[in-house]
């Protein structure tokens, strides 16, 4: 496919001018066009006042601001888009109208430019239908605010070309979006099952369930999310709920149609009371019924799409997290409250409308489909890929994704038709660390254990990695700290990016690293270096990690994942330099904040940043350098493992882990 460099959007409304705002702001010309001038001036309105925010805010300058919209053309001739690599049509919810301008659209742009609806309301096989080139049309459906959420739902009509789709995968990741892949069915994917779980709020209020606030309150703690939803449909817009449903309703079943009660607010022109006080019928048994509506209405509706086929389990758990800003999706929180209370649920919401429970809920044998598969694997040709597919997550590593990370390693180690093995992570980060919330529910349950037996398990999974028979190698495309860098390390080669930057935070949250930090690194870049980076807890970028023998080269940032095989890993660390006198001098530091070392000039510096070090963790990491340089790699590694429980049971530890979930400066007393 050839590269898609120039951007044009049919529709400068509310939708169509985000969309135009964050192509312009990922450094992509625009080509703005609405049918008049005033609809123009409005849709740069929007995206003016959006990035006044953002100058505001401090985090965008005044030159960026004119940059930004200097790459923006506004116009209200469609001739002027026949030069783009893709349009986006965002007019409004009209099938014949869009039917007419995307005839008009494929008579103006080149053979090749594809052709986007960011319809919410219609097919992309109708629209595409009468076409002379259906082949290149495909939905993408953008959600609110279009240039700040990341989600974005590609959906291929019956005749959309497969290379089309894998396009505008790469594309949308690139620039810093996530797509989900959908199949052309009518919600999509997550309107499908967002919509039902704010009706069914609306039905159960219409029912005297309890009041809006109660309501509220019960779904925000089931499902962990900060706004209910009626307080999500006032911020959104109470008629686009109704319509909604409404649509889904005309096209699938009844069940789907809008409450009266949402009705009847849409033609009064308001929005729901969510500052009423009253909480009516606010005991646990109505606390159980709102449970049991919210959530089966909505994980049966997720579960429905899945066994149609819509879309798979993990898409939609991602759609919930990156759309939705939910912070599990509808299969988290399913393997959460189990599968069983699910499937009951659903049964008992379903009942009344005559709808039978998923396959994939009623059936154990097709239980599997509802399995989310965070850590994949494929092979092309004679290279292995490792995929972690959690591009909203920071910190991925837990049990599960180590499980499934160990099953990836297993299939392409028992492999002999391949030679090398490439590990990926999507989205912003490589991998930036462990889940740190495992950790800590641990802890609070007092069982230890568990996060030894984790650790354990993880150092055996990177042994398969560094023992492998085939070239291993990471691509750090992003965030690599913690975990995600001992993984790295126990590669043969690791790539970087203009996008890497590596760090062994752990000191400063009151742990050391214990996957292999402490032993693969002072032996792949020297002690000196290895201390300074675990104490000290830097943040490098690809230019020094270069410089340190920790990445073998820095590549422009691939904008398909598989194009990696054709990455040579001929010259391992072939950029390291020597060590400076005040770098070799690290080596004699043991973690004590008195040593003579942060004394002597030139180290003021260092000295204040470790001074913010928890101090057991700070010495025990130093001495696991010096007492595992003395041993083999295994022994070293047992060392590691063997201070685990030691170092969660300090209070430096629980303070340090809990800041990252709260977000506030961790107390550390050495104890």
């Amino acid at each position: 496919m050839k590269p898609i460099t120039k951007v044009g959007v049919v529709g400068a409304g509310t939708m169509g001018s985000a969309i135009a705002q964050h192509f312009i702001m990922k450094g992509l010309p625009v080509i703005l066009v609405d049918q008049q001038d005033a609809f123009l001036e409005k849709g740069v309105g929007h995206i003016r006042a959006s990035l006044g925010e953002a100058l505001t805010r401090g985090l965008i300058d005044q030159a960026a601001f004119d940059q930004i919209l200097g790459r923006l053309h506004c116009t209200t001739a469609k001739a002027e888009l026949s030069g783009v690599d893709l349009v986006v049509e965002a007019i409004f919810e009209n099938l014949d109208v869009k039917k007419g301008l995307f005839a008009e659209l494929e008579t103006l742009v080149g053979a090749d430019c594809i052709l986007a609806s960011n319809t919410s309301s219609f097919l992309i096989s109708e629209i595409a239908a009468e076409l002379a080139t259906p082949e290149r049309v495909v939905g993408v459906h953008y959600f609110y605010h279009a240039a700040k959420n990341k989600l974005v739902e590609i959906i291929p009509g019956k005749k959309t070309a497969p290379e089309i789709i894998t396009a505008l995968e790469n594309f949308y990741t690139y620039y810093d979006k996530t797509p989900i892949l959908v199949k052309d069915a009518p919600g999509f994917a997550v309107n499908r099952f967002f919509v039902p779980w704010l009706n069914e709020a609306a039905r159960l209020y219409e029912e005297g369930c309890g009041s809006i606030a109660f309501i509220d309150r019960v779904a925000c703690e089931v499902f962990g999310v900060g706004m209910g939803p009626f307080a999500l449909m006032n911020a959104t817009g109470v008629p686009i709920a109704m319509h909604a449903a409404d649509g889904l309703a005309s096209e699938l079943d009844p069940f789907y149609a809008p409450a009266k009660v949402l009705c009847r607010q849409v033609e009064a022109r308001q929005n729901w009371d969510v500052e009423d006080a009253q909480l009516l019928n606010n005991g646990s048994d109505q606390a159980e019924v709102v449970t049991r509506r919210l959530v089966g209405a909505s994980l049966g509706v997720a579960a429905q799409m899945v066994a149609e086929g819509v879309i798979d389990a993990t898409a939609t758990d991602l759609g919930a997290r990156a759309g939705l800003r939910w912070p599990m999706g509808p299969f988290e929180l399913l393997q959460k409250l189990g599968a069983g209370r699910v499937k009951e649920m659903v049964e008992s919401v379903f009942k009344p409308w005559n709808l039978s429970v998923p396959s994939c809920l009623a059936s154990a044998d097709k239980a599997h489909m509802l399995n989310l598969n965070w850590v994949t694997c494929e092979v092309i040709g004679k290279n292995g890929f490792i995929i972690f597919d959690l591009p909203d997550r920071m910190n991925p590593l837990g049990e599960q994704v180590m499980t499934q990370l160990n099953a990836c390693v297993d299939e392409l180690n028992a492999r002999t038709d391949i030679d090398k093995i490439f590990i990926h992570g999507k989205g912003k980060a490589f991998i930036a660390g462990a889940d740190i919330k495992f950790f800590l529910d641990a802890m609070a349950a007092d069982d230890l254990p568990r996060i030894q037996a984790f650790t354990e398990f993880g150092q055996q999974v990177l042994n398969k990695i560094s023992a492998s028979d085939k070239t291993t190698c990471a691509y750090l495309d992003g965030l690599t700290l913690g975990g995600g860098l001992e993984l790295a390390l126990a590669c043969n080669y690791r790539i970087g990016t203009k996008k890497s930057v590596l760090s062994f935070p752990e000191t400063g949250i009151g742990i050391y690293p214990g996957l292999g930090g402490t032993q693969r690194a002072p032996r792949l870049i020297g002690v000196a270096r290895a201390k300074q980076l675990i104490a000290s807890g830097q943040f490098i970028n690809a230019k020094i990690a270069y410089a340190f023998g920790l990445i073998d080269a820095i590549i422009e940032p691939v904008l398909d994942w598989r194009e990696l095989a054709e990455v040579s890993l001929e010259k391992a660390q072939a950029g390291r330099s020597e060590e400076s006198a005040e770098e070799a001098a690290f080596a004699a530091f043991d973690g004590d904040l008195k040593h003579p070392l942060l004394s002597r000039a030139g180290f003021e510096k260092q000295a204040k940043g470790l001074s913010r070090k928890a101090p057991l963790a700070l010495k025990t990491a130093m001495d696991l350098i010096d007492q595992g340089m003395k041993l083999e790699l295994r022994a070293g590694l047992q060392l590691e493992l063997d201070g685990l429980k030691t170092i969660f049971s300090t209070q430096d530890a629980l303070s340090g882990l809990s800041s990252i979930i709260n977000g506030q400066k961790p107390n550390f007393i050495g104890k």
